[in-house]
């Protein structure tokens, strides 16, 4: 019953054993947990390290800004696709939407790690902080190209293994299927052949009822581990480069919440982590409202001097207050465009 959202009466299409796109599918998922794996590894050396970072092109804003989400998000998806082609088996045909969403989690994935190079090499362009720069800054710089290579060979297989993927006679394919969350109790089964801890989880009866719960109410369980993501970053931060008033924790933790929960929605979106759900007009148009506002709150902060500079105000924001009144602005100003905008379209 809780295994899959999918369309009655309809034939959920399959991936056939021996079908030519198969391996290439396996590669270019391959591929992107290695670029993953890779790219964490640079993104943590070149941040937290501090003899590393000194001389970094990109420690600064709005450069930074954007490898401190990507060096979250990346390894969350990086690890999604493996997790979830253990219900793949060799010898079995695989239902054609898990293949399609697993690439689409890896594709993403791999876009978020181009958008962190492609930042990166601005930064060396436009001479980031060439002040600091020293004699570890070509090494770093020479860091960037085989993490390049590494994209665009994922960005080119996953082009490949989907244009292997079957059509329908019409050449489009067929969105009928189920979500993540409906492969979630599988798995745990799946698991629990070699875990007792799965093997525990499995038993339980509520499992199945936890996953419906989670479908149904997703944004209101995203916002709430944005808060906590939120929440456990600017701890750190506080915990590692002291303590610096309330007023900068607070805006630490909308700012990540905020991007934490537009990531989660947008996900949830695109990769189709949940079965999409009839809604209102307004409840949608509010959904759209708030994501775009929350997704503005990192921009907003990253670009807040040049906003400063642009309103007239001076070269740049010197206080925590004037950081947060320009970060919470922008973000308000871009949700309640959002908002109106889709209100307009619901009434069309």
């Amino acid at each position: 019953m809780h295994e899959n959202v999918t369309h009655p009466h309809i034939a959920v299409p399959v991936l056939s054993v021996g079908h030519r796109a198969r391996p290439v599918t396996a590669t270019a998922l391959w591929t992107s947990v290695a670029g993953a794996g890779v790219f964490t590894a640079f993104a943590y050396v070149t941040t937290q390290v501090r003899v590393v970072r000194a001389g970094s092109p990109w420690q600064g804003d709005p450069y930074d800004v954007v490898v401190t989400f990507t060096i979250f998000f990346v390894p969350m998806l990086g690890a999604l696709g493996p997790v979830r082609a253990l219900l793949c088996r060799r010898d079995e045909p695989v239902p054609l939407y898990r293949v399609e969403q697993i690439l689409r989690a890896a594709l993403v994935c791999t876009l978020l790690v181009a958008a962190t190079v492609a930042t990166d090499w601005v930064a060396v362009a436009a001479r980031a902080d060439g002040e600091l720069w020293n004699g570890g800054t070509p090494w770093l710089i020479g860091s960037l190209v085989p993490l390049t290579g590494v994209v665009v060979a994922g960005l080119l297989l996953h082009r490949r293994a989907v244009r292997l993927l079957p059509r329908t006679s019409g050449g489009s394919r067929r969105r009928v299927g189920g979500d993540w969350l409906g492969d979630v109790v599988p798995l745990v089964n799946a698991l629990a052949r070699h875990s007792s801890a799965a093997r525990g989880l499995a038993a339980r009866r509520g499992l199945g009822d936890a996953v419906d719960f989670i479908r149904h109410h997703f944004t209101v369980f995203a916002a709430a581990a944005a808060l906590g993501a939120g929440l456990l970053v600017a701890t750190g931060l506080a915990v590692g480069e002291g303590w610096q008033g309330s007023l900068l924790f607070a805006v630490e933790t909308t700012v990540f919440a905020g991007g934490t929960f537009a990531f989660l929605e947008v996900c949830n979106s695109v990769l189709r982590l949940t079965a999409p759900r009839t809604v209102s007009g307004a409840r949608r148009a509010a959904r759209i409202g708030a994501t775009a506002g929350a997704a503005v709150l990192p921009l907003s902060l990253a670009l807040r001097d040049a906003v400063w500079r642009a309103l007239g105000l001076g070269g740049q924001v010197d206080s925590i207050g004037r950081w947060a009144v320009v970060t919470l602005a922008g973000a308000l100003l871009t949700g309640a465009i959002a908002f109106g905008v889709a209100m307009i379209g619901t009434t069309q």
